[in-house]
């Protein structure tokens, strides 16, 4: 079995006497794609920024790659391969899209100049179906191929574990199509992908292992097929209610 990418022990985060993240250990794979779900306040982007930098831990430890890097800087550990997006996409306004995907890659390392920078951007443009707009800026672009930008800006950047955070939102169902196969075709390239999601059809379709959070603890972690079906986490992620309608018995 391969050596985890990704280890968490422990890790827990309190805001004020809250507990938002409480004691939650779990691994990462290379090269799998996991999903990390919950029903809204469960925790899960408060687990990511602890994972990714732009928390600091009340307790616990990250270690990547075989490396202590808790409380390490969001810009260190994208020079290792960590990285996330996030929900609400935030691109520079005023660069147009290659330039936006050439600074990831510039300052996360992965180019020695603006030139190597840029080549590197129409290239991954390319690789995401969007190097027709490589000369519009962000405002000017839907919502599906700002998401696809936003996406462009983390591979430029050569992941080695990327989160994405509710990469889905506000899409289609024709756009959601899209993304998975851009998400299929990333991993297969050797990127390890956590997706946070609430659209169990995207899950179920994508993720062979799911990860569940419910008020800020970890609840459940194996087989999408076996997790999803869990009486405790159908109740967390629908309550009562809404599980036992699914299951029929209201």
């Amino acid at each position: 079995m391969s050596a985890p990418l990704l280890r968490v022990e422990g890790l827990s985060r309190r805001f004020a006497g809250l507990k938002a993240v409480e004691d939650v250990s779990f691994e990462i794979l290379p090269g799998e794609i996991t999903g990390l779900i919950g029903s809204n306040g469960a925790g899960k982007t408060t687990l990511v920024n602890l994972v990714t930098g732009h928390l600091k831990p009340t307790a616990g430890r990250v270690h990547f790659l075989g490396r202590d890097v808790t409380g390490s800087r969001p810009h260190r550990l994208q020079r290792l391969g960590l990285l996330r997006t996030f929900q609400v996409v935030q691109p520079f306004g005023e660069f147009t899209a290659r330039d936006n995907v050439a600074a990831s890659a510039f300052f996360s390392g992965k180019a020695h100049d603006l030139s190597a920078a840029r080549q590197a951007a129409e290239e991954v443009l390319e690789r995401l179906g969007i190097g027709r707009l490589a000369n519009q800026l962000p405002p000017s672009m839907t919502l599906a191929n700002r998401k696809r930008l936003e996406l462009a800006r983390a591979v430029a950047a050569r992941p080695k574990l990327l989160f994405l955070d509710e990469v889905n939102a506000g899409l289609n169902s024709s756009e959601i199509d899209e993304v998975l196969h851009l998400l299929r075709a990333i991993a297969n390239g050797g990127v390890a992908i956590v997706v946070i999601e609430h659209l169990m059809r995207v899950v179920r379709g994508l993720c062979r292992r799911l990860i569940v959070m419910h008020q800020g603890k970890l609840i459940a972690d194996g087989a999408t097929e076996i997790v999803a079906e869990d009486p405790e986490v159908m109740s967390a992620y629908l309550g009562a209610r809404g599980a036992a309608l699914l299951r029929g018995q209201v």
